[in-house]
Formats: C-alpha cells, sequence, structure tokens
C-alpha cells in the first residue's frame, strides 16, 4: 500500500481527531489570482484619485452666512467638473476664493454676466426683475446701487444676509476663481440631504 493511501477507518479516526468547530485554512490563491486582486486595487485606487482631483472634493462649512440651509460644520459634497470654464446657474450654491483674502467661501450665485443686480431693502432685483427667495433668512434689508456683472464673473450672496460679507461689499467675483459647486451635506448625519 502507497503512503498516501489510507483505510476508510484510519481516515474516520483522523477526522475524529481534529477538534470540533476547528476550520483549515483556505488554499492560497494562485500568483495569478493575486496579481489580478493587486491590479484590481490599483486601478480602483487610481480612479478614486483622478475623480478626488478632477471631479469631485470635500469642503467644511464654516460661519453662518448660508444660513438656513448650511450650517457651520456641515461637510459638503462638491462637484469641479467644468468649473471655471462656464459660469454656474442661477441659485447654485458654490465655493470660490475671496477676491481680498484668497480664503474659500459658499454662497450662492444670483446674478449671471452681462446682468445688472439691485439690492433694495429686503428684495433683490435682476435686469429689473426681483427674484423669489424662498431658501433667505429673514433681513433687514438695505440699499445697494446697481451693479453691472462683467462677461467673466458673477455676483453671489450668502442666504443669511445680515451675516454675509458677499458681492454687496467686494463686487462680482471672477468665474475662474471657483473651485466647485455644492451638491449634497454628508456629514453630520442631522443634516445629510442634497444642497438646494
Amino acid at each position: 500500500m502507497e503512503e498516501g493511501d489510507q483505510l476508510p477507518a484510519e481516515k474516520e479516526q483522523i477526522a475524529e481527531s481534529v477538534p470540533a468547530g476547528v476550520v483549515a485554512p483556505p488554499a492560497r490563491g494562485t500568483p495569478r489570482r493575486r496579481l489580478a486582486k493587486l491590479a484590481v486595487v490599483i486601478v480602483g485606487i487610481a480612479a478614486v484619485a483622478l475623480l478626488r482631483l478632477f471631479v469631485y472634493e470635500s469642503d467644511i462649512v464654516e460661519g453662518n452666512s448660508m444660513e438656513p440651509g448650511l450650517k457651520s460644520g456641515d461637510f459638503v459634497l462638491l462637484c469641479k467638473l467644468g468649473c471655471g470654464a462656464k459660469p454656474p446657474r442661477r441659485f447654485e450654491v458654490i465655493t470660490f476664493r475671496s477676491p481680498d483674502s484668497k480664503e474659500v467661501l459658499i454662497k450662492r450665485v444670483i446674478g449671471l454676466p452681462g446682468e445688472w443686480v439691485w439690492v433694495w431693502e429686503d428684495h433683490v432685483f435682476v435686469n429689473g426683475g426681483r427674484l423669489q427667495e424662498p431658501y433667505v433668512a429673514k433681513w433687514r434689508g438695505r440699499f445697494d446701487a446697481p451693479v453691472f456683472v462683467p462677461p467673466d464673473s458673477i455676483f453671489v450672496l450668502g442666504d443669511n444676509r445680515d451675516d454675509s460679507e458677499d458681492s454687496r461689499v467686494w463686487g462680482p467675483i471672477r468665474v475662474s476663481s471657483v473651485r466647485g459647486r455644492a451638491m449634497l451635506v454628508f456629514l453630520p448625519f442631522r443634516s445629510v440631504g442634497l444642497v438646494r
């Protein structure tokens, strides 16, 4: 009888000698399988890095200028795709570099290139038409002279107008300074939802 051959009775004795609940370690994958898994991991990491570099980014809201919709401490997912190439749409919430301090700010787009924006009391007019702004916190209002938005710029305002430094202070911002469009709040969990 060969060394590897065992009688059925001997096999049963060996099986009985293995403690219950012990699982044999899984057989290691072949080198080709391991290489395929490594390639999948590398491709996944590269895809995430490219998305992070060119498409998506996250930022944290600091300050109260976008209340009640966005609160200080909210983490926001931004879409960077196409930013700087064309102006964002009216009412989109964007992040950009402040023209005076280069600090990253978050505000809402109100005026588009070639438009006139006028703040009168607690209303905003664009090209003579009053905007309906359900997202705005109640504010005291003020008077500002009409502002023309140059072709390569946009006019932005915070939703909490009484506590926002925005285009009323430093005028329209350049489209090229826009970093991303705010899409959704993902933290904290009580605030999770789309940015409106």
